[in-house]
């Protein structure tokens, strides 16, 4: 027979009533008695897909359809399942008549094509970046003499100002207020 929580209860609060700081068996005693009325509490929890209906009604959750309920869909599975069985049976022999047509030397002639064009679009690519490699440095010499490097500080210099002076403009002009007083 399970004790009853009012006697779970009853005891915790004597054990407090009795509690004194010195002594430490009797805040033993309280943490125990308190224990043991959590422990009698009923567990409280919802019904099972009580979160599922709450979300349905209230219109958050979309209804989940079964896909393979569709007759059309199911039609397709089985056709396409026809279809990759019937492929199988025909593919070995496919796959034979194709080997007829290549030869080894027809593979290695290939083979030998390839590395060759392959090795061709390298050349291009390597020539196409040695030229934007050279237009790179004939357009960065100019920019590396004295005079123009002194031209860009000037330049960078004055739209630093520039901006500074914008900017304090732009502050010193903002209010909370938009309109004038009368």
């Amino acid at each position: 027979m399970r004790p009853s929580p009012h006697d779970a209860l009853n005891r915790w609060l004597a054990a407090e009533r009795d509690d004194r700081p010195e002594a430490g068996d009797a805040a033993d005693v309280a943490d125990a008695a308190l224990r043991e009325v959590f422990a009698a509490l009923p567990q409280l929890a919802p019904a099972a897909g009580f979160a599922d209906r709450v979300l349905a009604r209230a219109g958050l959750q979309p209804e989940q359809r079964d896909v393979f309920a569709s007759r059309a869909l199911r039609l397709v599975l089985v056709l396409s399942l026809i279809a990759t069985s019937l492929g199988a049976i025909w593919l070995p022999p496919t796959l034979r008549a194709l080997a007829r047509l290549w030869t080894l030397s027809g593979v290695v002639r290939l083979g030998a094509r390839a590395l060759a064009e392959g090795s061709r679009g390298l050349a291009t690519a390597l020539s196409l970046g040695e030229w934007l490699f050279s237009l790179g440095r004939a357009l960065s010499a100019p920019l590396m003499t004295p005079q123009v490097m002194a031209a860009l500080t000037a330049g960078l210099l004055v739209s630093g100002l520039a901006f500074r002076f914008l900017r304090d403009q732009l502050t010193g002009e903002r209010s909370l207020s938009y309109v004038d007083p009368l």
